[in-house]
């Protein structure tokens, strides 16, 4: 017999069914760990119901049942979070003397968390075993205590605000290169191309499949799962992004490599069929493998399984170690390494949008918001961000910024590829560098070649030459649009890289007449 309600006779037995959260995922009340959602961690509810009285604690988790049935897996474990943290401070939630005690506690979020739940429980749950009016009436009569601290976005905080042109054309190099030579995964280089280019949350990416990758008459787009708003199930809506070319092709080889990994190491399922289910960031189980084994694999052949892709902390994850590389790239505002996080990449597209003119409308459609209450802090930071640097700062920040990723070679002799003679890249006066990779290049030579790990500068070279002529194509960029457009800004990064160039090999020739005046 299934009960449909609880009372005090049946309340054990009630908590001892299995019910079905609002994604479909299934838990029972009775356990101490539900995970409704495969793709998020659990929640910890044994250690949540010590925050209510011993005889009130199977009322607050016949409650949370009710509040797992209509809010999403993370908004319970939130409440289920802030219930932890009372408990462990020694609060009851339900004794209104404590409620003062709670508020000083908490943040602001947390205590409005919490006193939503409270309200719901009373108000909306039927059960005959609920909040007090007095205890409802307390945390709705409190003022939350306001979180202290500016807006990430309005103080431009350089280690969680949004990034600079400079910063982000530095990450975007910086992967592209690191990919190539092997240094990161195809899984993180996927993972930090889409945040630049989408802003998206990662709860968004998260639940991308291979089959949301399209190439219709309107040319490369993503279908990107809306994630955030209250009712949003699985996958249950989409926006459409625009994809540039190269980040499309990016993906289809992505697309191309997984099918191959997938055939080696589950050959048991069909892969063809499946692939268009198949998560784009996947639950691995070990190190190693492209999916985790499991023995529902093959239901990816006719449906999606949301139980494949990555759980939020393996999301996170994917930013672990990155820093660790030796030329990852350090902020111009701060002197230390770039700090990551997945909110950063949004608030930069929200702020580069505003910069380059776009309506509060359209940055609210992009970053996936309901309204445009949010936009206004986008506008009011974007010409600040914007800011070219200054010529005078220039040369302070050379010293810095590892714009230059290359390596300083006496000549071609000394070069990798350095006999063969089309590697050579040359100035308007003669040759410069030795270009280090294995296959050809279309880059804007020797422009683009200053801030490539690949590229190999003589001490010799004519460099002060290609810094004269950066600066003349800066100004021209100025002058057709502005200090601070899109064009003059780009030459910022390579006007760096070749100074930094210039100052080794000023320090390799000091160190050089040193040495022969002794």
């Amino acid at each position: 017999m299934i009960l449909t309600s609880p009372d005090k006779k049946n309340i054990e037995m009630w908590l001892g069914q299995e019910m079905v959260a609002t994604g479909g995922g299934v838990f029972t009340p009775s356990d101490n760990f539900w995970r409704p959602d495969p793709t998020t961690q659990s929640a910890n509810v044994a250690e949540a119901k010590h925050a209510v009285k011993e005889e009130m604690q199977p009322w607050l988790i016949a409650a949370l049942a009710y509040y797992a049935k209509e809010r999403s897996a993370r908004t319970l474990k939130g409440v289920v979070g802030v219930l932890k943290l009372c408990a462990n401070s020694g609060f009851d939630v339900l004794d209104e003397p404590h409620v003062i005690s709670i508020r000083n506690r908490l943040s602001e979020r947390d205590f409005c968390i919490l006193r939503s739940f409270i309200k719901r429980w009373r108000e909306e749950y039927s059960l005959i075993v609920c909040p007090s009016e007095q205890v409802t009436m307390a945390f709705y009569t409190l003022k939350p205590n306001e979180d202290k601290g500016p807006c990430p976005v309005e103080s431009m905080d350089p280690k969680k605000g949004p990034f600079t042109v400079l910063e982000l054309q530095a990450l975007f190099s910086w992967v592209n290169d690191a990919y190539t030579d092997d240094r990161v995964s195809v899984e993180q280089f996927i993972y930090i191309r889409l945040l630049i280019a989408t802003g998206s949350r990662n709860r968004q990416l998260q639940q991308l499949v291979f089959g949301d990758i399209a190439n219709g008459h309107e040319g490369p787009m993503l279908h990107m799962p809306k994630a955030k708003d209250r009712g949003f199930e699985y996958r249950s809506s989409f926006q459409i992004i625009k994809l540039a070319p190269d980040l499309y092709s990016a993906l289809v080889s992505y697309q191309k490599l997984t099918l191959q990994c997938l055939l080696a190491e589950q050959p048991s399922v069909d892969w063809k069929k499946a692939l268009h289910n198949v998560p784009l960031f996947r639950a691995k189980g070990s190190r190693g493998k492209v999916i985790t084994d499991d023995v529902d694999l093959h239901l990816l052949e006719a449906n999606l399984q949301e139980k494949f892709h990555k759980q939020d902390g393996s999301m996170k994850a994917l930013f672990r170690g990155l820093d660790n590389d030796q030329a990852f790239p350090v902020s111009e505002r701060t002197g230390e390494k770039i700090h990551l996080s997945s909110h950063r990449f949004r608030y930069t597209l929200g702020t580069d949008m505003a910069r380059m003119g776009f309506s509060p409308h359209a940055i609210a459609s992009a970053l996936a918001h309901r309204g445009i209450t949010s936009v206004g802090k986008y506008i009011k930071t974007s010409l600040e961000m914007s800011k070219r640097i200054d010529d005078k700062m220039k040369t302070e920040m050379a010293q810095v910024v590892n714009a230059f990723q290359g390596r300083l070679v006496t000549d071609a002799a000394e070069a990798i590829n350095g006999s063969y003679p089309n590697k050579t890249i040359r100035g308007q006066s003669g040759a410069i560098a030795t270009c280090g990779a294995s296959g050809g290049c279309h880059l804007d030579a020797p422009v683009a070649c200053y801030t490539c790990s690949k590229f190999q500068p003589w001490i010799e070279g004519p460099h002060e030459e290609v810094l004269e002529r950066l600066r003349l194509r800066q100004q021209r960029a100025i002058d057709a649009g502005g200090h601070d457009s899109d064009a003059a800004i780009s030459f910022d990064r390579p006007i760096l890289a070749v100074m930094q160039v210039i100052h080794q090999v000023n320090a390799v020739n000091r160190q050089t007449k040193g040495i022969a005046d002794e």
